[in-house]
């Protein structure tokens, strides 16, 4: 099945195929009721129009179905992690670390940070939450 995305106009291989042969790996072993949800991840990760929806939906499919599907979720988190990057006013905050807590979405991956730079003193209110994008790395 993901030889035929190869063949369809996609352009060469790229982590973005790798990262979609991946998800497609869990639909021999994943629950029908979780396809849709996969289906949409591998199209955002093969297109690429939206870094932020496509990493919100890795996270969606991470919590549900990661103690299922440790290692394919493991592999697609590291090469997420070497190919994206998390960017704040254009400061890279380190994807990596952020991967290896169970967040739910960005927004509470912005929270959790805004709150550490609270805490810290870095920021002096709560009330302008941190802009954070999710970039390809180039």
């Amino acid at each position: 099945m993901f030889s035929s995305f190869q063949l369809a106009g996609y352009p060469a291989k790229t982590w973005r195929h790798d990262a979609a042969g991946i998800v497609e790996e869990l639909f021999r072993t994943t629950s029908p009721a979780y396809w849709d949800m996969l289906i949409d991840l591998r199209q955002e990760l093969l297109h690429g129009r939206n870094w932020n929806t496509t990493f919100d939906l890795f996270l969606k499919c991470r919590l549900a179905l990661e103690t299922q599907h440790y290692l394919p979720f493991y592999r697609l988190r590291n090469l997420l992690a070497g190919s994206l990057r998390l960017e704040a006013h254009g400061e890279d905050i380190g994807l990596a670390r952020i991967l290896r807590r169970k967040h739910r979405s960005l927004a509470d991956i912005r929270r959790h940070i805004t709150r550490d730079l609270f805490e810290h003193e870095l920021v002096e209110s709560l009330d302008h939450p941190l802009k954070l994008e999710v970039v390809e790395r180039v």
